[in-house]
């Protein structure tokens, strides 16, 4: 508990850092849209005000993390699958990390599984079907040599610690996953991030892509990786 309060302030405090530049940088909406500042119910008034939130959120009194976290536990334990576990959590992910790690290290012993393993695995078998489309992390492929510079610019957050990458080509023993192996630095970094304290904005999942041998995904209309045999040559190097 004392660790999930730490956190919590972590997270609180990267917030009150990045308040004054939101303001001139961004509209109110786009900073709800943004997950490592959006705070969703627990905005306060004042907060609301300065931020320009006015009619963007239920005119209710602000909603404590705490209640927010409990309301998402029971969400998640309703869950019918694993899989639908994982993608409920990685949805508020994706919406609110305030929310997502308060969850995580609070009740670390149940969320990690459906975070990384053992869940990780079969979300990453099918992560061109459950693929959310919001941006988190880097694809470069092939077809970005002479263009890397470019794709690392494009990154919003430039102060970056910590990277894990992949190629996908040995994910958990299911062998060759493609680009689906990304869930594996995602969920890699969100332990980093609830376990060590290295904070999310300082963190980078990057997956690369050569290509995949694994005839299933080159079949599969909905797969978003190059629809390639795996390159092993220089080109890779």
């Amino acid at each position: 508990q004392n660790m999930g309060a730490v956190m919590i302030f972590f997270i609180f405090a990267y917030f009150g850092s990045v308040v004054a530049h939101s303001q001139s940088a961004t509209s109110g909406y786009q900073l709800m849209r943004y997950p490592l500042l959006n705070k969703g119910m627990s905005f306060t008034a004042e907060e609301r005000e300065k931020l320009n939130l006015r009619g963007l959120l239920p005119a209710g009194e602000p909603i404590s993390l705490k209640v927010r976290v409990d309301t998402s536990m029971k969400q998640l334990r309703k869950k019918a699958t694993p899989l639908d576990k994982y993608i409920h959590m990685h949805t508020i992910q994706d919406s609110d990390e305030n929310l997502f790690y308060a969850m995580l290290v609070g009740h670390t012993q149940e969320t990690m599984p459906f975070v990384y393993t053992p869940t990780v695995g079969q979300a990453c078998q099918e992560w061109s079907h459950i693929y959310r489309h919001t941006p988190r992390g880097l694809y470069i492929s092939l077809k970005d040599k002479g263009h890397i510079r470019e794709a690392l610019d494009n990154y919003p957050n430039q102060d970056i610690d910590v990277i894990v990458f992949t190629d996908g080509e040995r994910i958990l023993g299911l062998g060759d996953q493609g680009a689906n192996g990304m869930g594996i630095p995602i969920g890699k970094l969100a332990l980093y991030t609830a376990c060590a304290g290295i904070h999310p904005a300082k963190c980078l999942p990057v997956h690369i892509d050569v290509g995949t041998n694994r005839q299933e995904l080159l079949e599969d209309p909905a797969y978003m990786g190059l629809k390639q045999p795996r390159d092993r040559s220089e080109a890779y190097d």
